[in-house]
């Protein structure tokens, strides 16, 4: 019976205004009747990780959120924080004795501002630290970090080497600059001070290129956090917004998005065809009724009815039976011409300019396309977006295929498809029954 009520992951909407830990804790909520709806192959961990195929691989996700829900900045700004965990523990001792561990429960005084932000450090939870390589923040383990980590312990990995060999001009932003106090010259000589600098500039900082959802509350503390050390217990409270939003709202909306194998003129084709099939069901049991065949000629019918009502549940899903079996699935827009991805001046960037910063230096050799720094995160100027455009409907309906690996989301499609031919099932016997009980009507 399960099969018959088996509900791909609810869609969770984003809330208003800014994120928060009181708006998260909604979504971990509303995760918690959704137990079960998503196999353990295509968890959050592995995702993250890079480790699920397409068309559940980072890239999808990052791709996901780039051109769909437009808050890509989250998993930017995360997987840096990623990165960031490793390169600040494997730093040598004497670099790091330099930023030490903020406690948000008793923040450090300042002459500046000795209040309290009112904090109470939110335990991560063991997944998030497994991902970060952290048991806690009180200690930095030398062991080797888990295996749903992203980042090697190489200091030199290629995700780590990334930001490395970034060449960025020495004239901080305006909101980047370091505290002009005496302690200047020692935070100066913090480890990662210039990077963190360029992170306040790009993801933190009001007005930033691409600035995340923060409350006042939280985007204040962290920023007079970051003012005294580069320790990466500094950014607590964005780690734990980005990882709850991530988690329990971005991550269930790419599977539920993901499921869907078709784009919206497909769908809509389908659903049409089905109902196409299903009244060719209805005309025949009809005309066998009213004419002088053998009433078990209406049998006939039923295939009709099965194989319309079965299309029709799956398009509701997103899902089209014949790409499912075939493993594929239409193109996305934006993948149909690899020079949309490619790096392209936009108005947004050249605003930034007297910021100095050399946005063609900053192209990732991440295990996804991803820029880490650069201008905000718009498409309005990609050439996908005006090919796609001109397209005629004929053309977006019978769009590319691309091939499907991935064998958890395979599995999460093959249910919904076996729901769907189950209550096919269920409402053609009746209707087969129905019309087989009718006595001739021998008008032909």
């Amino acid at each position: 019976m399960s099969i018959l009520f088996y509900q791909k992951p609810d869609y969770r909407p984003k809330g208003d205004g800014p994120l928060n830990i009181q708006k998260c804790q909604k979504y971990v909520e509303r995760a918690k009747g959704c137990k079960g709806q998503i196999p353990p192959d295509l968890s959050f961990e592995r995702i993250i990780s890079n480790k699920a195929l397409p068309p559940c691989s980072l890239q999808d996700f990052i791709d996901y959120l780039a051109y769909v829900t437009n808050d890509a900045e989250n998993l930017q700004f995360y997987l840096w924080l990623v990165d960031y965990h490793q390169r600040f523990r494997n730093a040598p001792p004497e670099e790091t004795a330099l930023s030490p561990r903020w406690d948000f429960d008793n923040p450090h005084p300042s002459p500046r501002d000795p209040g309290n932000f009112g904090y109470s450090a939110v335990p991560c939870s063991d997944k998030t630290l497994s991902l970060l390589g952290l048991s806690d923040y009180d200690a930095i383990e030398e062991e080797d970090i888990s295996n749903a980590s992203l980042i090697k312990d190489n200091r030199t990995s290629p995700y780590t080497a990334t930001l490395g060999t970034l060449k960025f001009s020495e004239i901080p932003l305006d909101d980047a600059k370091p505290p002009d106090s005496t302690n200047s010259k020692y935070n100066a000589a913090q480890p990662f001070r210039a990077e963190i600098n360029r992170i306040i500039a790009h993801y933190i900082a009001s007005g930033s290129p691409r600035e995340l959802n923060l409350s006042h509350k939280d985007r204040a503390a962290v920023l007079y956090v970051l003012r005294c050390t580069t320790h990466p217990s500094a950014f607590h409270p964005i780690q734990k917004v980005l990882d709850l939003t991530l988690r329990y709202q971005s991550y269930p909306n790419f599977i539920r998005w993901s499921i869907c194998n078709g784009n919206k003129p497909w769908t809509m084709f389908l659903r049409t065809f089905a109902v196409f099939n299903i009244a060719i069901g209805f005309a025949i049991a009809i005309l066998l009724t009213l004419s002088h065949a053998a009433r078990w000629y209406r049998i006939l019918a039923a295939l009709e009815w099965w194989f319309g009502i079965t299309n029709l549940i799956a398009a509701y899903q997103g899902l089209c039976v014949l790409l499912l079996r075939r493993h594929t699935r239409e193109a996305r827009p934006w993948e149909m011409d690899e020079q949309g991805r490619r790096y392209e001046q936009s108005d947004g960037e050249a605003g930034l300019r007297h910021s100095k910063i050399i946005y063609e230096e900053t192209k990732s050799r991440w295990p996804v396309k991803m820029e880490l720094f650069g201008p905000p995160n718009t498409w309005d100027h990609q050439t996908w977006m005006d090919r796609y455009s001109m397209k005629s409907i004929f053309k977006r309906t019978f769009e590319k295929e691309v091939p499907t690996q991935e064998r958890g989301l395979h599995f999460m499609q093959n249910k919904i498809v076996r729901q769907a031919e189950a209550w096919a099932l269920i409402i053609t016997i009746p209707l087969t029954v129905f019309f087989t009980a009718l006595p001739k009507g021998n008008l032909y």
